[in-house]
């Protein structure tokens, strides 16, 4: 197994990452922005529609103001723009699922940050030093005394009879 060196590893990857043209996704492939602006106007799409565009004409108007596919960054096609609309909206329908079932779940609403509904550590009573008696003082008592306290303390808790 090759000893990897972490430093060089981190400089490695930033020099990668640097080197990756701005209009080349994570996978390889070229981004257009298509899916964005797709999905940004969805509804002005939707309109234009319904007002009687086919979606070839939709996408030669996209066309004409830059929207491109695929590596070439040809024009975008009818086909490609279906085929990005039904993605979004399936998208959108996935997230509107999820967001009803986050509604009608019943969980507790959290009323405090985790890390105050812990309660602190603290000693134990006798090892504390309190009202005038000192450690050592407390320290002094005697097993029977301790168990005694304790359980006049707790009495209300034991069956009576």
């Amino acid at each position: 197994m090759p000893k990897i060196n972490i430093e060089r590893l981190k400089a490695d990857v930033a020099q990668a990452r640097r080197d990756r043209p701005a209009d080349v996704g994570p996978g390889g492939r070229r981004l257009t922005g298509a899916m964005a602006i797709v999905r940004e106007k969805l509804a002005a799409l939707e309109t234009l529609k319904a007002g009687g565009a086919t979606w070839v004409q939709i996408a030669a108007g996209l066309a004409a103001q830059g929207v491109t596919q695929g590596e070439n960054g040809e024009p975008i096609t009818g086909r490609r723009l279906t085929a990005l609309i039904v993605s979004v909206k399936r998208q959108l329908a996935r997230q509107a699922a999820k967001q009803a079932v986050r509604e009608r779940r019943a969980d507790p609403p959290i009323l405090a940050p985790p890390e105050t509904i812990r309660p602190r550590a603290r000693l134990a009573p006798e090892l504390m030093a309190s009202k005038g008696r000192t450690a050592t003082s407390a320290a002094s008592l005697t097993e029977e005394e301790i168990r005694e306290a304790n359980f006049n303390r707790h009495a209300d808790l034991f069956r009576k009879g």
